[in-house]
């Protein structure tokens, strides 16, 4: 597997999510074993992974301790079970005990477990929308600073939806991703399309294409029954590296990209043909 194509790709933050296959996580790490730059990468987002954790740290409320320990020593379901404290497991007394017929027994190790695997399933769904912000803010002009000059609210706002709603894209088992590689005139440049299986719905991801020439943009071709059919056309810029909605494409057996007039063109241009991918199956 080419370098440049997992380092753009977006299989490293899926792998980090826990979202990757086993023949891709597999092949990711094997490229980690034989490629540092590529073991970097991954390192770099399990950092992003642990400040996104701590970012989003709170604090309990300083009564929570309080109240929680009144609901154990009041509910007659939790009488008999304990905690460990600094190595002590007594007992928690209850102000009433229920009839012994009628207590249930909580494992509080139970309790602890599934608290642990639903921070994990959270993390994972969170990691993948974490990576794209921070793909956001190092598009910011160099020249800038977020913390010194802020987007204005409404417009902050919007573009922590825009992530969210790809995020909820890419998550959807419904949607299935096609990774489309460059060609051999363009073998740095990929791209992703997540397309819905369901409704059919085309999304677009341009993992690393070059800015278009003014007058120029590139479209999406969608390949049924060896026609190409427009896809639809999609912007750049800042654009580049959000999730797109294009059109609907019916069934497809591979997508792919060409540079054309800016508004698209009736058919694609083959000398310009920058990735291609086949439907997985």
């Amino acid at each position: 597997m080419d370098i440049q194509f997992i380092l753009s790709s977006g299989l490293i933050e899926l792998y980090t999510a826990g979202l990757t296959s086993d023949q891709e996580s597999q092949e990711l790490e094997e490229a980690m074993h034989h490629y540092p730059e590529v073991a970097a990468a991954v390192g770099a987002c399990q950092r992003n992974l642990e400040e996104y954790v701590r970012l989003q740290a709170v604090s309990p409320p300083e009564n929570i301790k309080t109240r929680l320990l009144h609901l154990i020593q009041t509910d007659p379901s939790l009488a008999n079970d304990t905690i460990a404290t600094g190595g002590d497991t007594s007992p928690i007394t209850p102000a009433s005990v229920a009839p012994a017929g009628e207590k249930k027994q909580v494992s509080w190790k139970w309790i602890a477990t599934a608290a642990a695997v639903l921070l994990l399933i959270s993390v994972a769904f969170n990691i993948i929308y974490f990576s794209l912000w921070k793909e956001f803010q190092a598009d910011y002009p160099k020249n800038q600073s977020l913390a010194a000059t802020p987007l204005p609210v409404n417009e902050d706002k919007i573009k922590l939806e825009q992530l969210k709603n790809a995020m909820a894209v890419m998550e959807d088992p419904k949607v299935l991703k096609v990774i489309m590689p460059g060609t051999d005139s363009f073998p740095t440049a990929v791209a992703t399309v997540f397309w819905n299986q369901d409704n059919k719905q085309v999304y677009l991801k341009a993992n690393n294409l070059p800015e278009p020439a003014t007058g120029k943009q590139y479209q999406l071709w969608a390949i049924v029954d060896d026609k190409a059919v427009d896809a639809g056309v999609f912007d750049m810029g800042d654009k580049a590296h959000l999730l797109q909605k294009l059109k609907i494409a019916g069934n497809a057996q591979m997508f792919a990209i060409t540079l054309e007039k800016k508004g698209g063109a009736d058919t694609p241009t083959l000398g310009q043909l920058y990735v291609s991918g086949k439907v997985p199956g």
